[in-house]
């Protein structure tokens, strides 16, 4: 009897998967109450199994220590913080979902056609979200400060969203053989990275440059960067101006610390990162967004006043002038929520033992990502492996000016990780099957 519930129970779970992914999706910031029906899914399934086999069901992979270290860091921070409810807050709401979104998909998914369906769903999703986001931005609800956001709030986040599956869809592309998946593929990517170039995000266009280039010699394929400066070029004369403009800026390596176009409040923000670390190396101030909002205003307005010149003798209109200024910078530092770097955001909020443990988790993911694809035989497993790793790369290089560690944008990644341990530890075998 226990055999025949069993599958139930998976094919549960991974509905769960799928309608979480897409509530998550196209309702990011609401919908709470639907997500939280859909983990406790996934975690009653994972319990139901443990009843029908009658012992406990807990699949150990290399990530297990990793998880539970930086989880014991946090707790740490926390308690050390002078926030504490709203740190223990984070911990419950946001790095609570990453390990459950990873556990209980290690443990509840258990076969190849199950991973297929999963990723079919999540890219169909995007696609869809992508198109929302299309005619938003022309019909002028999806647009912010001129950039398209989709069903996203800002334009980086949808633009991280893409970043991380484009290179999968890409990959299973070259990997699929059927005609239909890989024309529903291509018009993915184009969906893609038309959105991608619309949210007008700088990291983003190098994050997929990177990923991109990396993938042309994985896969033996380096037409693929010539391809890619083809397009670009073709780009750059046919986008509007105010596109050009900003991939221009790119290229201005001598401006990246004085223009404030380039970099923004991005510098500001390093430095008083920075002098936080300096004053809690050890423990950090605790985990959150509001935590880190209220602390790096008192820093940045030290920093800022420190550098600014002072005149000997002000004229009033200049000081004026200074005063508006400085209004605006003001609420510009309010706004900020994270470090904008995320080896800098770990480490503020839970100093260097909390950044040890993010670093051995991640190269974990890293080792295994790309393990497991050098060990696979060619096929759709092969692909989706390397999509994975490529995702991987695109996100960590979004990490180097912004931060992933929220919601909705880790919850994205620990999905592919989790898909990523389930091929691990299932050992499954490729094959050539075709997204069904």
């Amino acid at each position: 009897m226990h055999k025949h519930i069993t599958p139930y129970t998976s094919l549960i779970s991974e509905y769960a998967f799928i309608a979480y992914f897409f509530v998550l999706s196209f309702f990011p910031f609401s919908a709470d109450i639907i997500k939280l029906l859909c983990l406790l899914t996934m975690i009653g399934c994972w319990i139901a199994s443990m009843f029908q086999e009658k012992k406990m069901l807990f699949t150990k992979t290399a990530l297990t220590f990793p998880i539970l270290s930086f989880l014991l860091c946090s707790l740490l921070s926390s308690f050390h913080s002078a926030q504490i409810v709203n740190c223990l807050g984070t911990i419950m709401h946001d790095y609570l979902a990453y390990g459950t979104i990873f556990f209980c998909m290690v443990n509840t998914i258990h076969s190849q056609e199950q991973v297929q369906r999963i990723v079919k769903a999540m890219l169909i999703t995007c696609g869809f979200v992508c198109l929302y986001g299309l005619y938003g931005y022309y019909a002028g609800i999806a647009v912010r400060d001129g950039r398209l956001v989709a069903t996203f709030e800002y334009h980086s986040r949808i633009a991280k969203y893409i970043a991380l599956f484009l290179p999968v869809a890409l990959c299973l592309f070259f990997s699929c053989k059927n005609r239909a998946a890989r024309f529903y593929l291509a018009c993915l990517m184009l969906v893609c990275s038309f959105s991608l170039i619309l949210t007008m995000n700088r990291t983003s266009w190098v994050s997929i440059f990177v990923a991109i280039a990396i993938l042309g010699f994985a896969l033996q394929k380096k037409y693929l960067l010539f391809l890619l400066i083809g397009v670009c070029t073709l780009l750059f004369f046919l986008l509007p101006a105010k596109f050009i403009t900003q991939a221009k800026t790119i290229t201005q390596v001598n401006q990246f610390f004085t223009s404030e176009k380039i970099l923004g409040e991005r510098l500001l923000c390093w430095k008083a990162a920075i002098a936080i670390i300096q004053d809690h190396p050890w423990l950090g101030i605790g985990p959150g967004k509001k935590n880190f909002r209220s602390t790096y205003q008192q820093y940045a307005e030290a920093v800022r006043n420190k550098e600014t010149p002072r005149e000997k003798e002000p004229v009033h209109e200049q000081d004026q002038n200074r005063k508006r200024k400085r209004k605006i910078h003001t609420e510009d530092i309010e706004r900020l929520s994270h470090a904008h770097n995320i080896f800098l955001h770990i480490w503020v909020e839970s100093g260097i033992f909390g950044l040890l443990s993010f670093l051995w988790m991640f190269t974990t993911v890293f080792y295994a990502a790309i393990q497991s694809w050098r060990l696979s035989k060619a096929g759709y497993e092969k692909g989706l492996l390397l999509g994975i790793v490529a995702g991987l790369v695109s996100i960590f290089s979004h990490g180097l000016t912004d931060s992933f560690w929220k919601k909705p944008d880790a919850l994205f990644l620990w999905y592919l990780i989790g898909i990523l341990f389930v091929i691990r530890t299932s050992k499954l075998q490729p094959n050539d099957l075709p997204l069904k």
